[in-house]
């Protein structure tokens, strides 16, 4: 564990980094969420207020909905585009 602390690109550092946010913002706690419209692939949920989550399962990069800030990824975001096989939770208003 302790090769793993620190290191930005481990689970271990996703999981921490997630747990802070989840105390940080109310739209991770109890509520109901929207399911926002995605292609085939991609599941995307926004949950109030001003929460949204993008899960990339397709084979191609998938364009970032509208958003103030990125508050967490799963691996790199190049040009505004979540690779295959990442997540993204969003800051929106």
């Amino acid at each position: 564990m302790e090769a793993l602390t620190g290191d930005g690109t481990s689970m271990l550092e996703l999981c921490r980094g997630a747990l802070l946010l989840r105390r940080e913002y109310p739209a991770l706690g109890d509520g109901s969420l929207t399911w926002l419209d995605a292609p085939a692939g991609v599941l995307a949920f926004r949950r109030e207020p001003g929460f949204v989550c993008v899960v990339n399962l397709s084979a191609e990069p998938y364009q970032l909905p509208d958003h103030t800030s990125v508050l967490l990824t799963s691996g790199p975001v190049a040009n505004n585009r979540l690779a295959p096989d990442q997540a993204a939770w969003l800051a929106v208003q």
